[in-house]
């Protein structure tokens, strides 16, 4: 009772008296006491509010939180920053959260929801909502936009917004976080538009979902081939059709180069003009960006030479430094590039694509810097040249790279040894198996190693082997000689016997492509693998050239940073059959309360448990003996 009256005297007094008179206490009982509450609120407290303040919660009142700007334009009030600063200092009702977003108190909010209710009609709460959905459309929040013109009522704002948004390549816009808007849409509205059409293939060719993704590249085509179609809209449908016949994932680059003639020769024509292009995914690789050029990279140099002007006519801004910084990271993975040259040909790139082309392009650049660096022993170099694009990306608002930016700087920060950021972006990292696009292969990769890191092999198995069904199906095999990898790294720490036929896959891949670095990179983790496999003759089939290569490259790596990915045998910790409930309990979030309840203790008894765990696992707080129980494999067994 003391919680459902959230600290309100008059409200605790309410119950009592209800209670007292025999009503029982249940869901009626709470939703009859606080209509109480707003009517005295009302009657006595409303009237006496400023204006101003009234306007402003009325306005905000159905939105979880929201910032001064957002404010000031639901209220058309220019000087909102007044009545923000009139709460804050004079009533205890608006709660400052991170970021600069406010929100109402739960009690307040739900007064001025039910206030509204009685004073404002459809129209005008639609309009609200219509409002805040124009508000977030400037900011390029499309996720809350297309949330708020839904609620508004305007289902041509939404389809007008999906279209926008699909004009955007796939690495800047926001596809799968909005797919369901998509996939909601009725079939008749998306048969009218060849946009639409064209989004949707990607879209599931983004979720992994070929099929369905050549099911509308076919309805596309069919609808370019029916003449009885407006004219632009045919149009339309060939531009989008050439732009999907390159950029579709699931296709790879087989007969890319063919397909990347014609279209230019279309575009030359002025037959087409093809929507932007995205070469990186938002990813710091070309190789292993928007697809995966691995197989160019035989010819490297033939085919910048023979495609430099096709890719900049179909790439355009993106294709602006773009060649000198495929050739870079060609030449970095093979290892036939002297590291001045290295350098030398991504700050060219960088600098070309700093002033005319695309921060993605950029990042790529800062990318091969770093491997570079790290390849050489240079830490503090890697670092360096890391912060200084992490705050051009600040400055230049590219919030776009944010996610892929805060995985390269985990990565990085594992050549350090492990860390509490290294649990932190576990978590924040969902279940591959419960929610996966394509575009989170780089997050997902650099995940398993912070689990191969913390100990968390089985995890880290789970994931890795659900991305290769994933790799090998999208012929991405840059990422699945990474996976292959740390599959090797995470059974011969499991004493699995199986590490060998994953590393021998792993290898015959790079060999095939002559990438040395990408096996040099895992350092200190792949060494044992390595020197094992050596010793047994195993890898007699690898060329010797190459695989001496690897080795002195995976030496000098795991001598410069002997604390990546180090391997720590599993302490041995013995915990009672109660202490084990009780720690299961504790890493499943349940409350001191609960866990009581459950396992019918008392709670000077669970106390007791709690400290004997502490103990045992190492661990100050609760927090922490949740991280250690995961990290032992100890957190969800009975």
């Amino acid at each position: 009772m003391t919680v459902c009256s959230r600290g309100y005297i008059r409200s605790l007094y309410a119950f009592a008296r209800r209670m007292e008179t025999g009503e029982p206490y249940g869901e009626e009982l709470k939703k009859a006491i606080w209509y109480d509450m707003y009517n005295l609120w009302d009657n006595f407290v409303y009237s006496e509010w400023p204006k101003e303040y009234t306007d402003f919660a009325m306005a905000v009142c159905q939105y979880d939180n929201f910032t001064e700007d957002m404010a000031a334009y639901l209220t058309s009030n220019k000087q909102i920053s007044r009545v923000l600063e009139f709460c804050r200092y004079h009533t205890s009702q608006l709660r400052y959260e991170a970021g600069g977003k406010y929100s109402l108190r739960l009690e307040l909010k739900q007064f001025f929801l039910w206030k509204q209710s009685l004073t404002w009609s459809k129209e005008d709460i639609q309009n609200n909502f219509n409002k805040a959905a124009a508000y977030y459309e400037l900011q390029d929040d499309v996720k809350n936009a297309l949330k708020y013109y839904e609620k508004g009522g305007s289902v041509q704002k939404v389809k007008d917004l999906l279209i926008k948004n699909v004009t955007i390549h796939p690495g800047n816009n926001h596809y799968v976080e909005t797919k369901d808007y998509y996939f909601n849409l009725p079939r008749e509205e998306v048969f009218d538009s060849p946009v639409l059409m064209a989004g949707l293939s990607m879209i599931y060719d983004l979720i992994m979902e070929p099929e369905k993704s050549e099911e509308w590249y076919a309805e596309l085509e069919k609808y370019y081939k029916n003449k009885t179609n407006p004219r632009e809209l045919r149009h339309e449908a060939r531009c989008r059709l050439a732009y999907l016949d390159i950029a579709l994932p699931h296709r790879g680059i087989k007969g890319i180069l063919r397909i990347m003639r014609n279209v230019v020769t279309l575009i030359g024509k002025g037959d087409i003009v093809l929507p932007e292009f995205s070469a990186t995914g938002n990813m710091p690789s070309i190789m292993n960006g928007g697809l995966d050029f691995c197989e160019w990279s035989k010819s490297d140099t033939q085919i910048a030479r023979f495609m430099a002007k096709s890719l900049e006519i179909i790439l355009g801004k993106q294709g602006i430094g773009m060649i000198t910084i495929a050739l870079a990271e060609s030449g970095f993975e093979k290892g036939t590039m002297e590291a001045y040259e290295v350098l030398t040909r991504c700050n060219d790139g960088f600098e070309a694509a700093a002033h005319g082309g695309r921060i993605e392009v950029c990042f790529v650049a800062i990318g091969i810097l770093v491997r570079q660096h790290l390849i050489e022993g240079q830490f503090p170099s890697a670092k360096r040249a890391f912060a200084s694009f992490e705050e051009k990306v600040k400055i230049n608002g590219a919030d776009q790279l944010l996610p892929n930016l805060n995985v390269l700087k985990m990565w990085l920060s594992l050549y350090g040894g492990v860390s509490e950021e290294t649990d932190k972006f576990i978590e924040k990292i969902p279940d591959p198996k419960v929610t996966f696009c394509i575009g989170d292969r780089y997050r997902q990769l650099t995940k398993s190693r912070c689990l191969i890191a913390r100990n968390r092999l089985d995890e880290a198995l789970e994931t890795l082997n659900f991305l290769r069904g994933y790799y090998t199906s999208y012929e991405r095999n840059f990422s699945l000689i990474e996976c292959e990898l740390l599959r090797s790294i995470a059974l011969y720490r499991k004493e699995d016997k199986h590490y060998k036929e994953c590393f021998i896959r792993a290898i015959k891949k790079a060999e095939e492509y002559h990438f040395v670095r990408v096996i040099a990179l895992e350092g200190a983790a792949i060494l044992p693998v390595l020197t094992e496999l050596e010793e047994e003759n195993a890898l007699k089939d690898i060329d010797a050239d190459f695989l001496k290569a690897v080795h002195d490259e995976v030496t000098k790596v795991a001598l410069n940073f002997p604390d990546y990915m180090r391997f720590e045998k599993q302490e041995s910790v013995t915990l009672t059959k109660r202490e084990q409930e009780v720690l299961t309990r504790l890493c499943l979030g349940m409350s001191m309360e609960d866990i009581c309840e459950e396992l019918n203790i008392t709670y000077a008894g669970l106390k007791k448990h709690n400290r004997n765990i502490y103990k045992k696992l190492g661990a100050k707080t609760r927090a922490e003996a949740e991280r250690n129980a995961q990290r032992l494999g100890l957190s969800h067994r009975d």
